[in-house]
């Protein structure tokens, strides 16, 4: 399972993608004109941003959730069957 804080970012403005054995996530915050607002301080959840983690080929994506400003990915190894534990008696 992999966990992201992401405060002050939309569902609309997060990605989650695998590709070529890594797993993506990537932020990007849409655009304002800056002369709306004066602001005193302004903080980390404004950046775009990328995350790259390498993935190995037994493991996959089983779901991808965004509530409360919390990115949830879980994920899950794939055992073949002949690997797997098989009871005889």
């Amino acid at each position: 399972r992999l966990e992201l804080a992401l405060a002050g970012f939309k569902k609309e403005e997060v990605h989650v993608y695998t590709e070529y054995g890594k797993l993506y996530v990537t932020g990007h915050k849409e655009t304002k004109d800056e002369t709306e607002a004066n602001y005193l301080h302004k903080g980390l959840a404004q950046r775009n941003f990328e995350r790259v983690w390498t993935i190995s080929d037994d493991t996959e994506v089983r779901n991808v959730r965004f509530e409360d400003g919390l990115l949830i990915v879980e994920l899950t190894k794939i055992v073949p069957e002949h690997h797997t534990r098989k009871n005889y008696l």
